[in-house]
């Protein structure tokens, strides 16, 4: 909060009434919450100049798609805080493990005991309640926290002694984060472009010299780093790895290292610098994984919209401290489980039932009798005669059937059954199953479109991690509902991506509706494994093994209800194949008359040949007759 008061308000951090800095319990809950749009922005720390980088963080920035757009370093001033005076009784210290170890002499000095804790406030806040999380044997007359002096003021604490860490010239590099970058507005008012730094992070080969021509791209257009550092690669940027090197490599059959690294540099320029643009292009070659963190001012300037509400706050009459709560509407969501209704328990709906179950109470209903499979996954069965009792208490519905059957299914319930209950549906194709609920269901209920892109398949025997979760709100009242649900995927790690029903059918339904089509058409062709299966091949293989265990009507549903006309689509393949096809003849008559030239060519050059020998052999005749004449003359 402390470092958020100076980067928005200056050193002081005086006034600024409209701004109310959320304490989080973690850093992770700091990029959901803007994420999810309950915060604008998080001020998080990077890095320290005496215990270096706050990898946490870093990780974190790669796994949420927020950029930086401000950055600020903070004078770190550790204090001894406590409701007991007497420093000679105080026998423990909490805190987060770096004040300890930048606190380090002062403890022992004193012969008082670090105990680490996750956070400096929020050690001051356990001390000041007497939490019963204060690790064993600490209890507010013997235990200390160390933490900021805002800290004290806000806990009601007393500083015991300030300054008390080792060196002076501490410094906490704190970055600000929001959901738009200000890389394009990094000119001034006066034409001139404001001293930027721009944040990127990139991997590279294995191959001699690769990380020399990475900061070459860089050192040879006179582009300054302030920064670059390693970090081994988190999960999800290793999954893309895997997934581009079985793409690139798959007839060299070469395998991703065991220990990958990224690398995270600063350099000191817009990334709209023409320089800096060519350097990132020349990057972009050379690496296999690159992504921008944000482009932003350097040394705590402001720019773009977070300083234009800086400056309303500052312009407002109603000047007072910045307010500090601790709570966001996420956190009073019930704990309770949610009670899921699955409509549709073919393989799909049981697949997302072995997750759902783990956590919240959950139903299914289906025509065929799956009581059995449901009471294996800890799913209540209901039929299709028993639909009231699977509709009653519900706070969730979601529909798990084929798009074909989806306006059946849904029309199949009394409207007044959905009534205050959020309807989700798992289609692959947005449009049309939107349209049906709108017009369907009552304005009571509330609907969320969802694609999980991953299935039985695609996610066996891994986790949930970085893999695409699409959705759409399309009409919430009880948001705290509606968000519940989603953080069911978002606590595993799915990348979370919103977009309307519109634009996901755009981007996806052609590229869907032809996977399944290429899969279908090799399983009639009946593909063989083989003892040596290339990459390329096992993928095709992968590709049929997925799409003969859907359904038929899933693909007809890809067919029927694509926007962009599938049968279109299968009109511009045909003629693709057909050109394809006239390629193939095309370069076979090609490389038949080149031969048969050859062969032509040949057969004139041997009979030129027996020309000339024939030609050789007459004068030699000639001359040979010609000598036997000589010597019956003589």
């Amino acid at each position: 909060e402390k470092a958020t008061r100076e980067l928005l308000l200056g050193k002081g951090g005086r006034g600024g009434r409209g701004l109310v800095a959320v304490g989080r319990p973690n850093f992770e809950s700091c990029f959901r919450a803007v994420v999810n749009r309950e915060c604008d922005y998080a001020c998080l720390p990077v890095e320290n100049s005496l215990g270096g980088s706050i990898h946490e963080n870093f990780d974190l920035m790669l796994r949420y798609d927020l950029v930086v757009v401000a950055e600020h370093d903070l004078r770190v001033s550790h204090n001894l805080l406590s409701k007991q005076k007497d420093i000679n009784k105080i026998k423990y210290a909490i805190s987060h493990p770096q004040a300890l170890a930048q606190c380090d002499n002062y403890l022992r000095s004193h012969n008082i005991t670090p105990l680490p804790v996750y956070d400096t406030a929020g050690a001051a806040k356990m001390l000041a309640e007497g939490s019963l999380d204060l690790p064993s044997g600490c209890t507010k007359e013997n235990t200390a926290a160390i933490a900021s002096d805002l800290a004290a003021k806000t806990y009601g604490l007393d500083i015991v002694e300030a300054a008390i860490e080792d060196d002076d010239s501490n410094f906490t590099r704190f970055l600000l984060l929001g959901r738009q970058g200000v890389g394009c507005l990094l000119t001034g008012s006066d034409g001139k472009d404001v001293p930027a730094k721009t944040s990127v992070v990139f991997t590279l080969p294995n191959t001699p010299g690769a990380l020399y021509k990475a900061l070459a791209c860089f050192s040879l257009r006179d582009i300054d780093f302030s920064k670059i550092e390693s970090r081994p690669t988190s999960a999800s940027l290793l999954q893309f790895l895997k997934f581009r090197s079985a793409k690139e490599d798959s007839r060299s059959g070469s395998l991703i290292p065991r220990f990958r690294y990224c690398f995270y540099l600063d350099f000191l320029a817009s990334e709209m610098n023409p320089q800096a643009q060519n350097a990132l292009h020349h990057l972009r070659e050379q690496s296999e994984f690159c992504r921008i963190l944000g482009s932003y001012p350097q040394k705590s300037r402001l720019v773009g919209p977070v300083k234009a509400a800086v400056e309303r706050l500052r312009q407002s009459p109603h000047r007072g401290e910045t307010q500090t709560i601790t709570t966001l509407p996420s956190d009073s969501r019930s704990s309770g489980p949610l009670k899921i209704g699955i409509v549709g328990y073919g393989r799909f709906g049981q697949f997302l039932s072995k997750t759902l179950a783990k956590s919240h109470a959950v139903s299914c209903l289906d025509p065929v009798d799956k009581s059995k499979v449901a009471k294996r996954h800890d799913v209540k069965y209901y039929s299709p005669f028993e639909l009231h009792s699977f509709a009653k208490d519900l706070d969730v519905i979601l529909f798990a059937v084929p798009i074909i059957q989806f306006e059946e299914a849904v029309k199949s319930f009394p409207p007044e059954y959905f009534h205050g209950k959020l309807v989700v549906e798992v289609n692959s194709l947005k449009t049309h199953v939107k349209s049906v609920l709108l017009q369907t269901l009552p304005a009571e209920a509330d609907i969320l479109c969802a694609h999980p892109m991953f299935g039985p398949n695609c996610s066996l025997g891994r986790s949930w991690e970085a893999l695409p979760f699409v959705y759409d709100r399309v009409r919430l009242s009880d948001v705290t509902r509606a968000e519940r649900f989603l953080d069911i995927f978002q606590s595993h790690r799915c990348r979370m991506v919103e977009m309307t029903a519109e634009q996901h059918d755009d981007y996806t339904a052609d590229a869907e509706f032809i996977t399944h089509l290429i899969g279908r058409l090799l399983e009639q062709r009946g593909l063989p494994p083989t003892p040596v299966n290339s990459q390329g091949y096992e993928s095709l293989l992968n590709i049929v093994d997925m799409c003969s265990s859907d359904s038929f009507d899933l693909f007809y549903g890809m067919f029927k209800y694509n926007n962009h006309g599938a049968t279109t689509l299968l009109t511009q393949l045909r003629n693709s194949l057909a050109a394809l096809e006239c390629q193939l003849a095309a370069k076979e008559a090609f490389l038949d008359a080149k031969a048969e030239l050859k062969r032509g060519e040949r057969q004139n050059l041997l009979a030129e040949c027996k020309m000339l020998l024939r030609e050789v052999a007459g004068v030699d005749k000639e001359l040979t007759q010609g000598n036997d004449n000589k010597a019956d003359t003589s």
